[in-house]
């Protein structure tokens, strides 16, 4: 089963440090960035990100649960950035099950019966498509876009 401490260390970088599909820069998110104006140091920042909101975030995931370690990393990421929902949503739709954008029983299941390569394929798009969004500017100001209709559940197949 995934592991939580690998999950940390593989997703969370700083930066500067080198970074890839996986990866979540630390110092650039905006929450990260509010608390470090509210008065918190790095070193306190790290450990609260640490032990409380990741934590919280991979326990909601039912990260300990998931079966492959590079597919909780992935979705673990995905939490992090706040497209965990539309993700999910897009698996249960696929998986003709209740859609709540939550890590549920029947979904964390599938998730785990599925083919590793494909799901792993399917995750890896959808992150670069949602860090691409994550990225678009419109008229100057960094804007979150929202994913269109299309599903791109297909690469399950």
């Amino acid at each position: 089963m995934a592991s939580y401490a690998q999950a940390f260390k593989r997703v969370m970088a700083w930066s500067g440090q080198k970074v890839d599909l996986y990866c979540v820069v630390l110092d650039q998110l905006d929450c990260w960035q509010t608390m470090i104006g509210a008065g918190f140091s790095q070193s306190e920042l790290y450990l609260l990100f640490k032990q409380q909101y990741c934590d919280e975030i991979w326990q909601q995931l039912r990260g300990d649960d998931l079966k492959h370690q590079d597919v909780a990393n992935l979705l673990f990421k995905a939490s992090i950035n706040g497209n965990i929902d539309v993700l999910l949503s897009e698996l249960q739709q696929h998986f003709n099950l209740p859609i709540s954008g939550q890590m549920c029983d029947r979904t964390l299941k599938q998730i785990n019966q599925q083919s590793h390569r494909a799901l792993l394929r399917w995750l890896r798009l959808s992150i670069a498509y949602f860090d691409l969004l994550n990225t678009t500017t419109l008229n100057g100001a960094h804007a979150k876009a929202k994913p269109t209709q299309c599903s791109a559940t297909d690469w399950l197949h």
